[in-house]
């Protein structure tokens, strides 16, 4: 199944090679093609039926692109805005961590620090944490809020941060923003300040909550993935290449784990991409749905499958013509 899903995405990378760029709105366009991975459970933690209501929160599936020396990243489904964060890791270069350190401290009151002990599945090395929230119930107050960290293999207590925050939801359900170059996180209830900018391009981003689709809240069987396919809007992304320590023409793959945490980062739905094997619970902090205060209980080598994504990059027609077609890849490195 894993290798289908693949294919399909490589062909899907192949199919659209000339299409404009997405749009950073929230929106799923064309041209990312097909899903990378589509959601196996039922979410716990939430599920929107009513629009103004916005009172969960689910990832359906992921997709993703490189165009122009940026990588687009989307997952559809839903934020629900009281300050749940969407936590996306990507592994990009080499080194990082494959246990999240407590070392780094970011995020209010250097809440990052809960993330201590979260094991990636063997083979996936974090190297920068991309994270979301908004608040204030069914009427958003803020606009979207994103975060960009480059957590530096996890033994630096500061590390490079920089933060954003989207345009006021007079809708109620979509925000849209940057993160601009240069900028340094602040320290926020008690947490460090960042020790310099994470970014030298600007990061795009944006959120449209309107999904009543998808998967359900029923876990006790597995997700619909035709519905969850089917999903168009929800968390997007653009990042330069080089803010994730690639050149512009880079050729390989790069790592991602996107996860639906609580507000403090230590308690974890079920909702994670790549998916957790169907009618998985919350994970909670001890892997099995309990409160412990970090994520130490977490590992997620004990679910089947992988709980990351892969995002394949093609190489330019020179790199073809040498026989290093988009298909077969070129890996930057394992």
């Amino acid at each position: 199944m894993t290798r289908t899903i693949t294919l399909i995405a490589l062909c899907g990378f192949a199919a659209s090679a000339s299409a404009q760029a997405p749009v950073i709105d929230g929106t799923r366009d064309a041209a990312y093609g097909a899903p990378i991975v589509v959601q196996q459970a039922n979410t716990q933690f939430g599920n929107v039926t009513d629009t103004s209501a916005q009172n969960g929160s689910e990832l359906n599936a992921a997709y993703a692109r490189v165009d122009g020396g940026r990588l687009f990243l989307m997952m559809t489904g839903n934020q629900e805005p009281n300050f749940n964060k969407l936590d996306v890791f990507i592994d990009s270069v080499a080194g990082g961590e494959n246990t999240l350190s407590a070392t780094p401290g970011y995020d209010f009151a250097n809440s990052s620090q809960n993330l201590n002990g979260l094991t990636f599945d063997s083979g996936f090395e974090a190297d920068f944490h991309l994270f979301s929230r908004w608040g204030g119930g069914s009427v958003p107050m803020s606009g979207y809020e994103v975060d960009f960290v480059n957590r530096n293999g996890g033994g630096d207590a500061n590390v490079a941060w920089s933060s954003g925050v989207g345009s006021p939801p007079f809708d109620t359900i979509t925000s849209a923003g940057s993160i601009i170059a240069g900028s340094v996180g602040s320290a926020m209830g008690g947490a460090n300040a960042a020790s310099g900018t994470a970014l030298t391009q600007n990061l795009g981003f944006a959120i449209n909550n309107s999904n009543i689709a998808g998967v359900s809240g029923d876990n006790g069987v597995p997700a619909d993935q035709a519905a969850a396919a089917a999903v168009t809007t929800g968390m997007e992304f653009s990042i330069a290449l080089a803010d994730l320590g690639l050149p512009a023409n880079f050729v390989g793959e790069i790592k991602i784990a996107a996860m639906i945490n609580n507000g403090d980062h230590n308690y974890l739905s079920n909702q994670i991409l790549g998916a957790l094997p169907a009618m998985t619970g919350n994970l909670g902090g001890d892997g099995g749905g309990g409160f412990i205060g970090d994520l130490s209980g977490v590992d997620f080598n004990q679910f089947a499958g992988n709980q990351y994504f892969t995002v394949f990059i093609p190489a330019p027609a020179s790199a073809a013509l040498l026989g290093l077609g988009a298909i077969a890849g070129v890996r930057r490195r394992r």
